[in-house]
């Protein structure tokens, strides 16, 4: 089996597997003045993850990148604080150096990790284990991305009350996905809640399909990369606000090549008095749908292996994070 395949596999498996992670993830809600104390970090797609505690809890919680951590901590002395570490492996360089950093200014340290035995799960003060299966080939991440979004969700939303059809929302995405083609170089545009899935999206494009792809917050889009756009690139906008429908629309009218990707009564997701379910629907639904285009754009290509994988700097990037 070739990496591609294996991240073919590995995409199908979170139908069954991640109602699992949800179950998994009741009881991990933080209160108001919890989140007000709580700091999340992580790496490559473990920040994109990361990220989402942040917008969904109104900002209180705060996502901060590993290597910006120390330069913090004087500002949160005396505030009982708790750091969040999401790293699937739990062996990654920057998430032990951030616990080091947690433990010698006294905060609690929780790991969000798939590794039990991980140096990070072992030495944190508790850990939410994220159980899921993996194909055993090193491949582009999905299945882990998605299940570490769902955790740092939890944070911020009662998974216990919370009921989303995920097989729906999946089958939704994959039907959608079928003619979405990425090639040129790749815009990937998200709002307040979905521009951590950019992000995501934009590494699934460099590790596929070893193409160029840019990450981008829909009002600095307007301000800065707008200018950068030639013939043969592409934007992906993955919004349903009203300053996104006008950016598409001027983008098509100008002759590039742009398309408006929206979330709004899809199948797949239940209704909920503080609408944390359609939030949860539409945070999957974009998920699915990067990961299909670009599994989809990849098979096009005839590539069987991800780009990554033979790429003259894995060695390089190896030794850099672990």
């Amino acid at each position: 089996m070739g990496t591609l395949d294996a991240y073919e596999q590995e995409i199908h498996y979170q139908v069954h597997d991640l109602p699992m992670v949800m179950e998994g993830m009741d009881g991990a809600w933080l209160s108001s003045d919890e989140q007000s104390r709580a700091l999340i970090t992580g790496s490559g797609d473990s920040f994109a993850a990361a990220m989402i505690a942040e917008r969904l809890s109104g900002f209180r919680i705060q996502c901060i990148d590993p290597l910006e951590l120390a330069s913090i901590m004087g500002s949160l002395a005396g505030r009982r604080m708790m750091l969040y570490i999401v790293s699937i492996s739990g062996s990654t360089k920057a998430a032990l150096d951030a616990m080091e950093i947690a433990r010698r200014h006294g905060m609690k340290v929780v790991a969000i990790t798939a590794n039990a035995e991980s140096r990070l799960a072992r030495g944190a003060d508790s850990s939410m284990l994220l159980r899921f299966r993996r194909s055993g080939m090193l491949t582009a991440g999905s299945i882990g991305f998605t299940a570490s979004l769902l955790a740092s969700a939890s944070l911020a939303i009662r998974m216990g009350r919370v009921s989303v059809d995920i097989d729906g929302i999946f089958s939704q995405a994959k039907s959608d996905s079928r003619d979405m083609v990425l090639d040129g170089h790749i815009y990937i545009v998200g709002d307040v809640l979905t521009y951590p899935l950019a992000v995501y999206g934009a590494a699934k494009v460099y590790e596929v399909l070893g193409a160029r792809a840019s990450y981008c917050r829909l009002e600095q889009f307007c301000h800065m990369e707008v200018f950068s756009l030639a013939d043969g690139d592409r934007v992906l906008v993955l919004s349903s606000e009203a300053k996104a429908r006008r950016l598409v629309d001027g983008l098509m009218g100008s002759g590039i090549d742009a398309k408006l990707i929206e979330y709004a009564g899809r199948e797949g997701v239940s209704s909920s008095s503080d609408g944390s379910a359609e939030t949860l629907g539409r945070l999957l639904y974009y998920t699915f749908l990067l990961q299909f285009a670009t599994l989809n754009s990849a098979r096009r290509l005839g590539l069987k292996e991800c780009a990554f994988i033979g790429h003259r700097l894995l060695g390089l990037s190896s030794a850099l994070i672990y």
